[in-house]
């Protein structure tokens, strides 16, 4: 499964800049109106970035995600959430360069002032279903000015033209001057979230309208944009906004309430719900989803007979690209990436359609397993090749396949070593003939089994003996 943030490495260097200087009322405004809206995550990676950009200076130097990510105290996948929804609100914008080596640029975009934040239909709906309307209507009063009563006095302020005087001469130099001015800090506007009208039908929504009171010049664009809003935060078809708008026009001049209008939509959904609108952003249910998913992966993997080791080597083939993953191997041996390696690994990636986990394993196969100092592209392709064939499409099945050949390697290695044993010891072996005796021989060569004499016998045998041994003695005389 591929995530939105993968591509993003702690390696990966940035740097931060700001096209407007945040003041301390800059600092209220995001801190009160819009850290509801975006979270403390988002909130604090922003405050982090323009930490790292100097007073005297409006870019940050070069730095590390990994080191962002430390004073932040997260990982790749929460940095990318908060760094998103700083984007989709307006606060940062992300650029990418290639060239000569890859490095993000984060550029922290002014808030917007609190008058134009009450002011726009979007932002004011998004804190007002955060904080609820007591705490709206606190919030827009903390940053309303109060206005003095100056019906008695007197305006004595004197003009411009009261106080200063200048030289024609000088002026126009000036404006030659300003002519070759470069980009000024300040020179860019706040930026606002845009939604776009995507499935309303304003069309047959006005023939809705035709035979009501509603006067159709009531329905301005700044109303058509309020109306995208409610559309699009809560869902609101064709037909329910006709009978909203009804409710927040005034009968007699059939005009409409744009504020009462979003007051009515919201309050109709919390009563349909039984909850307040609760906005998601997408990358948290990608979190979600993708969490859930490796939680649903690893209990089969583990079920596989996988051990733990082996599954968070099979995390590491996913998270890693094959030439980081060769980098990381080639360093820890103490060797460097040739340029026919990493030709090999695209070419396996875009014509063979490998994927890059499996051709992760592979890689460690080759050069951790069988110890081979580099990728062989004969070696490797016949490799590549039968996994192919077998369908091998997984790390987890490209690891049981290694382990598969590992073995027979094994195997095959203890069998030559086993037949080396033997003919190394052939000529110190003495082989002792055995001869293949006859059967009379057999015969012969049996053990001859006593009997015992009876009596009778042993007298006579004793009795030869005395005449023996008397034959003796007289043959000595």
């Amino acid at each position: 499964m591929s995530y939105p943030w993968q591509n993003i490495s702690p390696k990966d260097p940035f740097r931060a800049s700001q096209t407007n200087l945040i003041s301390d009322v800059d600092r209220k405004i995001l801190t009160q109106l819009y850290q509801p809206i975006i979270g403390p995550q988002a909130f604090s990676l922003y405050l982090t970035l323009l930490a790292e950009i100097p007073q005297e200076s409006y870019w940050s130097k070069d730095l590390l995600h990994a080191e962002l990510l430390a004073l932040s105290n997260i990982g790749i996948p929460e940095f990318y959430q908060a760094r998103v929804k700083l984007e989709g609100i307006g606060l940062l914008k992300t650029f990418l360069v290639n060239e000569p080596e890859k490095q993000y640029l984060y550029e922290l975009q002014q808030p917007l002032s609190s008058h134009a934040f009450f002011s726009d239909d979007l932002m004011g709906l998004l804190l007002y279903e955060k904080v609820g309307e007591r705490k709206y209507r606190e919030l827009q009063q903390r940053f309303s000015r109060q206005v003095r009563d100056v019906k008695n006095a007197e305006n004595i302020t004197k003009s411009f033209l009261d106080v200063f005087s200048f030289s024609e001469t000088a002026f126009t130099e000036q404006a030659r001057m300003r002519q070759n001015d470069n980009a000024l800090l300040g020179d860019d506007a706040a930026t606002l979230p845009v939604i776009e009208n995507d499935g309303f039908d304003f069309a047959f929504f006005r023939q809705l309208l035709n035979k009501q009171f509603v006067k159709r010049e009531s329905i301005t664009k700044e109303l058509e944009h309020t109306i995208t809003i409610l559309y699009t935060l809560y869902g609101c078809d064709e037909l329910q906004m006709a009978q909203f708008i009804l409710e927040a026009a005034d009968i007699e001049s059939g005009k409409v309430d744009g504020e009462a209008l979003k007051k009515i939509v919201s309050d109709a959904y919390e009563q349909r719900h039984s909850t307040r609108l609760e906005v998601k952003d997408k990358v948290t249910q990608s979190i979600q989803l993708a969490k859930d998913t490796e939680k649903g992966r690893e209990q089969k993997l583990v079920q596989a007979r996988f051990s733990s080791e082996e599954i968070a080597f099979i995390k590491a083939c996913e998270q890693l690209t094959p030439h980081q993953f060769l980098t990381s191997i080639k360093k820890q041996k103490g060797g460097i990436v040739t340029a026919s390696e990493t030709q090999l690994l695209r070419t396996l990636m875009e014509k063979a359609d490998f994927k890059p986990s499996v051709l992760n394993v592979l890689t460690h196969y080759v050069l951790v397993i069988l110890n081979n100092p580099h990728l062989s592209k004969a070696y490797v392709e016949a490799i590549a090749n039968d996994w192919l064939q077998d369908g091998v499409d997984s790390p987890e099945k490209a690891l049981a396949k290694a382990k598969q050949f590992a073995g027979e390697m094994k195997a095959k290695a203890e069998k030559r070593a086993a037949s080396r044993t033997t003919a190394k010891n052939y000529g110190k072996t003495v082989a002792r003939k055995k001869e293949n005796l006859p059967d009379w021989a057999k015969e012969e060569r049996k053990p001859v089994v006593e009997t015992p004499l009876t009596p009778e016998a042993q007298q006579k045998l004793n009795e030869r003996i005395k005449k023996l041994k008397s034959s003796g003695k007289a043959g000595d005389e």
